[in-house]
């Protein structure tokens, strides 16, 4: 199974279909959420990939759906309600079915795409995946619950392959310090060469939200910074290295030492000054540093909704991101972390198939970057 499995729109039995040879169609076992919702969609499985519909999408979204018999193409408009006075015979849905590609032009808010579909039993369908991108809307393949949850309210966000996510923790000028724990502690210095030998390598250092946002463009490369826990040596250390090499970073904060001002950790007026800056985007380590796959669920789900709660209170309310404490997760944590309004989840091991579940890379301090870029994960 892919890392999402697109959906696909059919709009009338009126089409046009190519001379392609038919190709297996089976019905797909994934559920489709929108809006939070369960919607009432029936899905086929081509070539990998699921299909559906157009007017029965069109009708769970809320949006107009329109066949032009004159120019053979279907318009879908999400700034218009859908009619059901023109709803048309649906479909006799198989266990298994053909398809054949058509030749359907699709229009989205009045805009021509690209989008290509298959005529299965005499509708037409179209990619989910496609039809989410031209929409602009959230298109998440949750592998756990098997279901793909659409949310119109939301970016669009796919991973493109092409991005390197690290990882440090803390930082300090002690050669001592360094020697003996290269795996936790790094230097200012040392972060500043990793940004340099980055971009001599061709990688464009890109913020986590703009990441998130789709300004990763295919083609390119990019590596994007994150820092675990929010000691106070990432403000006075790593902090003036971002400002300087104008370098975007994102730091997943313990929350409470945060909330606390411990004497360790930077505190949320530091926090502010960071974030003000435009190179920091302070997201959260959870409310504790804790194991997130050894309390209970309704535990954990105090504790992320104190973190996402204290977040939204101390600094300026933006999308929040979360990283798991020790990289601990599971399918329970992960629906429980979605579940608590966080877009994206930083871990160290990709265990199963999620869109919004992202792999980062430790960098150690005797990390050479030349040779680290050769073995790291690309989301």
């Amino acid at each position: 199974m892919r890392l999402f499995r697109p959906l696909i729109f059919a709009c009338t039995a009126f089409l046009l279909t190519s001379s392609a040879a038919a190709i297996d169609a089976v019905r797909a076992s994934e559920d489709i959420y929108i809006y939070s919702k369960k919607a009432d969609l029936s899905a086929y499985n081509i070539a990998h990939n699921n299909y559906v519909r157009a007017r029965d999408f069109a009708k769970s979204s809320g949006c107009s759906v329109y066949y032009d018999p004159k120019t053979a193409s279907i318009s879908i408009d999400e700034g218009q309600p859908y009619d059901a006075s023109v709803e048309t015979q649906p479909p006799v849905n198989t266990p298994k079915t053909t398809a054949k590609p058509t030749s359907q032009t699709i229009y989205i808010n009045g805009k021509q795409t690209a989008i290509k579909g298959y005529n299965i039993s005499g509708y037409n369908y179209f990619s989910l995946r496609d039809l989410g991108r031209a929409l602009g809307w959230s298109t998440i393949y949750n592998g756990p619950q098997k279901r793909i949850e659409i949310d119109p309210a939301s970016p669009y966000f796919e991973k493109n392959h092409n991005t390197i996510i690290y990882m440090y923790h803390a930082f300090t000028n002690d050669p001592a310090v360094l020697a003996a724990n290269p795996t936790l502690y790094t230097s200012p210095w040392k972060l500043r060469c990793d940004i340099r030998n980055m971009r001599a390598l061709g990688y464009t250092c890109i913020s986590l939200e703009d990441y998130f946002h789709g300004k990763a463009e295919k083609g390119k490369k990019y590596f994007i910074i994150t820092i675990d826990d929010g000691y106070l040596d990432n403000f006075l250390l790593a902090y003036p290295v971002f400002v300087e090499e104008k370098a975007p970073a994102s730091i997943f904060s313990v929350v409470r030492e945060l909330e606390r001002g411990t004497p360790t950790f930077f505190n949320a007026e530091q926090a502010r000054k960071m974030e003000q800056s435009g190179y920091v985007k302070v997201y959260a380590h959870n409310i504790d540093h804790i194991d997130c796959t050894t309390v209970s669920h309704e535990e954990l789900n105090k504790e992320l909704h104190r973190a996402y709660t204290a977040l939204h209170t101390l600094l300026e309310p933006k999308t929040l991101f979360f990283a798991y404490p020790y990289g601990a997760y599971n399918e329970s944590t992960y629906i429980n972390v979605r579940e608590n309004g966080f877009r994206l989840q930083m871990v160290q091991k990709r265990k199963f198939a999620a869109d919004d579940v992202l792999v980062r890379n430790n960098v150690r301090y005797d990390s050479v970057m030349s040779k680290l870029v050769k073995k790291a994960y690309h989301n």
